[in-house]
């Protein structure tokens, strides 16, 4: 079983005219689906900031990164360290209509916040669910054998689970898009992270934690990133929000 929530449709109005949030990466519009299960939904289209929204790569690089986050996540749920479902928000590459240009588009997520940066910063005030989003970005190390690190969870919880969007990978290799900050940036996210109730003690963590490139660099809640690789409860519950 895979854990993500789908668009479920093929259309959708945006309202382009009007930014409703803005990241590192991408400006964020709000859209309404037209047609399909999601008929009057809300969505979200993000287009990347860089003037790449003709480059079949960067969305190719895009849905690799959703790809492997989902496998993160469907063998987190899998293995019951939680009570709650965790989902993950699944874009598509959509092409608008009256100028061709592509960009992402998934539904919308009510109640944001943030529980981790890709730099180590953790919020401390989301009790049981930001010690639980902490343990899935340990468990992802552990669960590949320590060769990438799920991080900049940020989604919604409901009442029966959360819903994760716009994660980011980092690798060994540094292969998953400018804010895979590679083995450095891996070494220092372990440098803050302090396991909670839902780390097991038995999880890998990097066996060299000395003094990584990050670490020298204060925290932030936003992504970081690097320069672009050549090589590329009263919410409601998540069975009315899921496909």
């Amino acid at each position: 079983m895979s854990y993500s929530r789908n668009n479920n449709s093929k259309y959708a109005e945006v309202y382009i005219t009007q930014l409703f949030a803005s990241g590192t990466f991408k400006n964020v519009y709000e859209g309404e689906y037209i047609g399909g299960p999601r008929d009057g939904e809300k969505c979200v289209c993000k287009e990347f900031k860089t003037g790449s929204v003709h480059e079949a790569h960067y969305f190719d690089e895009e849905m690799k990164i959703v790809s492997c986050a989902q496998k993160v996540i469907d063998d987190w749920n899998n293995a019951g360290f939680f009570s709650k479902r965790v989902l993950l928000n699944t874009p598509a590459v959509w092409t608008r209509i009256d100028t061709g240009v592509k960009a992402l588009v998934e539904p919308m997520i009510e109640n944001f916040e943030k529980f981790n940066s890709n730099s180590g910063w953790v919020d401390t005030t989301g009790g049981i669910w930001s010690q639980a989003m902490q343990a899935l970005s340990h468990f992802s190390y552990h669960n590949s054998g320590g060769q990438l690190l799920l991080c900049d969870l940020q989604g919604a919880s409901y009442s029966d689970g959360y819903i994760l969007t716009d994660p980011v990978i980092m690798s060994n290799t540094q292969m998953y898009g400018p804010a895979d900050l590679g083995s450095d940036g891996i070494d220092s996210f372990f440098q803050r992270h302090q396991c909670g109730a839902f780390c097991k003690q038995e999880w890998q963590k990097p066996k060299y934690q000395g003094t990584a490139m990050l670490a020298m660099i204060a925290m932030t809640k936003g992504t970081s990133m690097v320069a672009r690789l050549p090589t590329r409860a009263s919410r409601n519950p998540l069975t009315r929000l899921q496909e």
